[in-house]
Parts: structure tokens; C-alpha cells; sequence
């Protein structure tokens, strides 16, 4: 999935807040201290383009050709199964079923 700038300092802001501050997302970051710290802060205020390792740290990634930023984290899916029984045959006969499918033991 692609993100705008502004997508990804969303995220940025989200997880400054989760965290409690800007030094404390700086802190987990592979630079300097000064350099951390002045890449949140940068980035948040949208002054640059969000540097690799802030992006990095959000589990983000620059396209180095394009300059896009994409997220290439799996997507979450749901899956259902509505099962109908009655009496102790059917249920004993869906409960199978549904442990077939998930591949457990009933």
C-alpha cells in the first residue's frame, strides 16, 4: 500500500502519542540524539521529506526510485464459516466440520 507525506506523518504523530513524546520515539531511532530528535521534530512540522530511519521505525519504507512511501505490511482477512446443525448428529457433525477446517482435532 502507498502513503502520502502527509499519511505517514500521520502515523508519526499517532505513534508520538502512544509513546508519550518526541524523545521517546527519538530514542528507538539509529541516529545521534540531536539528529533523532531533529528528524521527529522535522518530520511532524512537515518542513521535509521524513527521513529513512523515522520511517523505518514505523515499519514504513521509501521507494528509492519513485520516492513513494509504501507500507508493505500484510493485510489483515477475514474468513467465516456459518455452520447450520440440529439435533446431537448435525452438531456433532458441524463441530467436525469446524475442526476439519481450522485442522484441529474435534
Amino acid at each position: 500500500m502507498t502513503l502520502t507525506e502527509r499519511q505517514a506523518r500521520a502515523r508519526l504523530a499517532k505513534a508520538v502519542a502512544e509513546a508519550g513524546s518526541q524523545l521517546a520515539i527519538a530514542r528507538q531511532l539509529p541516529l545521534t540524539p540531536r539528529a533523532a530528535q531533529t528528524a521527529v521534530s522535522r518530520a511532524l512540522l512537515g518542513r521535509q521529506a521524513i527521513h529513512g530511519a523515522v520511517l523505518a521505525h514505523l515499519g514504513l519504507r521509501r521507494d528509492p526510485r519513485t520516492g513513494v512511501i509504501r507500507d508493505d505490511a500484510p493485510t489483515s482477512t477475514f474468513k467465516f464459516l456459518a455452520v447450520q446443525a440440529s439435533g446431537e448428529a448435525g452438531v456433532a457433525a458441524a463441530v467436525a466440520l469446524v475442526a476439519a477446517t481450522l485442522g484441529r482435532d474435534a
